[in-house]
């Protein structure tokens, strides 16, 4: 027994089978950091992640508020949020820090002037978040001319 333990093939097939527990044992390991970081990480919950407007005359600047709530064990970072395009703003009324529980809200503003007919528009919020660290946020709305 102790000659084959020392041939080049038994050399080689501890080495294979080594390179595989070490493997194996990095994986599990790999995994669950990543399943524990979720479950103690930020979560951010929203009540909804789209509105309607409905039907609104062309000139007004409209206004809606996303309300979220940090529903993980973390705080909740949120990045930035970011619009769509140059007609909608969006902001977090300056606070971007959410302890385990606490809810805020996104508002989000529109200018209707020199627009008509349906509008869609969206806002990516950027957080820390690990499953979902961007989230699209969109209104939409009928711009009717005829409403002035």
């Amino acid at each position: 027994m102790s000659n084959f333990i020392q041939t080049k093939t038994a050399k080689t097939g501890f080495f294979i089978i080594g390179i595989l527990a070490i493997s194996a044992i990095m994986f599990l390991l790999a995994n669950n950091s990543k399943i524990s970081a979720s479950i103690s990480s930020a979560k951010l919950v929203l009540e909804e992640e789209s509105h309607d407007f409905g039907k609104v005359p062309q000139g007004p600047q409209l206004e809606y508020s996303f309300k979220f709530t940090n529903k993980g064990k973390s705080p909740l970072i949120i990045e930035k949020v970011q619009p769509s395009c140059g007609c909608t703003g969006a902001t977090t009324g300056g606070k971007n820090e959410y302890a385990k529980g606490e809810s805020g809200e996104i508002k989000v503003t529109f200018n209707t002037q020199g627009r008509e007919g349906h509008q869609e528009k969206h806002i990516v919020v950027f957080t820390n978040d690990p499953d979902a660290p961007q989230k699209d946020l969109k209104f939409s709305c009928d711009i009717d001319t005829s409403l002035e």
